[in-house]
């Protein structure tokens, strides 16, 4: 799984510098059209090539979307294999951006899966909305965790969320993954069993 990473001003060194030897797209080739073929970045012998499959990230609702278009594309030439998006919260703006990318490329052949987060309560939602790049949390699903209150209103209600995400995201996406907040693994299970009742 190729990512860049949050910005080290998100972490507990705000001062601290981003500097890359490499951005993703080229670390992608560099797996894909190096070690896979069993040479290095210089085009040296490795011996035995690898056979990594090569994940990346795509943020669907990215400030500038044309950008992202743009950097997913050059993950896609560099040989990525699927992606991983961030937490979708908002099935609608996951399909602008599949048809923006269309519009300029044709149909997005790379498998994606989509990032499910349950909300928990709140305040969780409150922080993942305000304080995590990249993830945008639409004010009706806000105000629905509001009303829902703490536990075990919040969790119920945040399980309720991601089951609908889930159901809207058939046939949007190839697949979802989930991430439970706070390792509430059983917010998880429940999400699954209700995405298998209504899979039939």
């Amino acid at each position: 799984m190729v990512v860049m990473g949050d910005p080290t001003a998100v972490g507990d060194y705000p001062n601290a510098m981003d500097n890359y030897d490499v951005v993703p797209s080229g670390l992608v080739k560099l797996i894909k059209q190096g070690f896979n073929v069993g040479v290095d970045h210089a085009g040296a012998d490795i011996g035995q090539p690898t056979s990594f499959f090569v994940g990346c990230v795509v943020n669907l609702c990215a400030p500038d979307v044309e950008k992202e278009i743009k950097t997913l594309r050059k993950k896609i030439v560099a040989g990525a294999d699927f992606a991983l998006t961030q937490p979708v919260y908002d099935v609608n703006v996951a399909r602008e951006f599949l048809g923006r990318y269309e519009d300029k490329h044709g149909p997005l052949r790379l498998p994606l899966l989509a990032g499910v987060l349950p909300l928990f309560n709140e305040r969780h939602t409150a922080f993942l909305h305000n304080e995590v790049p990249g993830i945008v949390i639409p004010a009706v699903l806000r105000r629905r965790m509001e009303k829902a209150g703490d536990a075990p209103g919040g969790p119920a209600e945040g399980v309720r969320i991601a089951q609908e995400i889930l159901s809207e995201l058939r046939g949007v996406m190839r697949g979802a993954y989930l991430m439970p907040p706070f390792g509430r693994y059983d917010l998880a299970a429940e999400i699954i069993e209700g995405a298998q009742a209504a899979a039939g």
